[in-house]
């Protein structure tokens, strides 16, 4: 009633090359896709950007001025959708 021992380890080995195939498979997509990104960093002219520039303690004016028009548009929404009578989603049905 046991398992053939020749059935056991052709098994094992079946295995072993699907989970080999399966990593290298996976590999291979993750340096299919770093490479493409960098081929497209070429192409389109853009330089990485560099650590001291990300962490500019200085803000620019235009920054500000686009957080400053951001938080104005939020206002304006919340306050436009406070002053509406609630909608219900239903289907138009009462009841």
């Amino acid at each position: 009633m046991g398992v053939d021992p020749a059935i056991a380890e052709e098994a094992a080995i079946l295995t072993a090359i699907g989970i080999g195939t399966a990593f290298v498979v996976l590999l291979l997509l993750l340096i299919v896709i770093l490479l493409i990104g960098v081929f497209n960093r070429r192409i389109s002219g853009e330089v990485a950007p560099s650590p001291h520039l990300e962490s500019d303690p200085q803000p620019d004016e235009d920054d500000a001025d686009a957080r400053d028009r951001a938080l104005a548009a939020a206002l304006a929404v919340t306050a436009l959708r406070v002053s509406q009578p609630q909608t219900s989603l239903t289907t138009g049905e009462d009841g």
